[in-house]
């Protein structure tokens, strides 16, 4: 897969971060709301005892402004019905890391092959208050790449302009109730769509990592 050098600024600069960090300890990814970060590192459970999962962060390279692609999930699933999502999932015990996780569960949801992704760089890791420890893995493809959602899991797919999601200011917080608990959560809007929970943490996080970055040259 070749991807043209005359890319738009800011995936340069998203690449040249993520060529940087292969070398360097990658921070974990931070929840919103303190106590959801609290009630995690309180857990008397060591990293490895969290379930395995993987996303992908799918770029598309070629437009003349690279986006971001998301899916909406179903209303009918058990685990967050509704809610704007990358394609991804748990580690299956055939998998042979999260790049394999992330590019299986991308082609069976939205029927994205593994060898139309060209993989750049991942993120540190989320842990969930449902005991799963997610690794984003960023991954480049071309627009005309044919996209079918897969009609149980994927209600729509969409694009969010990659300039409005690494902008850490585009992003608010609001709050949500989850089993009687109120909860801080960040959300950003676009075309109708609400993205929020851990979709926005890990977006947000990539956002201000790019910006230290950027102020640290």
């Amino acid at each position: 897969m070749t991807v043209s050098a005359s890319l738009d600024p800011l995936l340069n600069q998203l690449l040249r971060y993520c060529k940087q960090t292969q070398a360097y300890e990658r921070r974990p990814i931070q929840h919103p709301d303190q106590a959801i970060n609290r009630l995690i590192n309180s857990r008397e459970l060591p990293e490895r005892n969290f379930r395995k999962a993987a996303v992908l962060i799918p770029i598309f390279y070629d437009l003349d402004a690279s986006a971001v692609v998301l899916t909406l999930r179903t209303e009918h699933l058990s685990s967050h019905p509704g809610q704007v999502a990358f394609p991804g999932g748990k580690e299956d015990p055939g998998d042979a890391g999260p790049v394999h996780t992330a590019l299986r569960e991308s082609e069976e949801e939205i029927g994205l092959p593994a060898d139309a992704v060209r993989v750049v760089g991942r993120l540190g890791q989320l842990l969930m208050p449902s005991g799963y420890c997610v690794t984003p893995i960023i991954g480049l493809l071309s627009a005309k790449t044919p996209l079918v959602p897969c009609p149980r899991e994927v209600a729509h797919i969409f694009n969010l302009p990659l300039s409005l999601a690494l902008n850490p200011t585009a992003y608010s917080r609001s709050k949500i109730m989850v089993q009687n608990s109120e909860r801080e959560t960040l959300e950003i809007h676009h075309e109708g769509y609400r993205i929020w929970g851990a979709t926005a943490a890990i977006l947000h996080h990539l956002a201000c990592e790019l910006d230290r970055a950027a102020k640290q040259v």
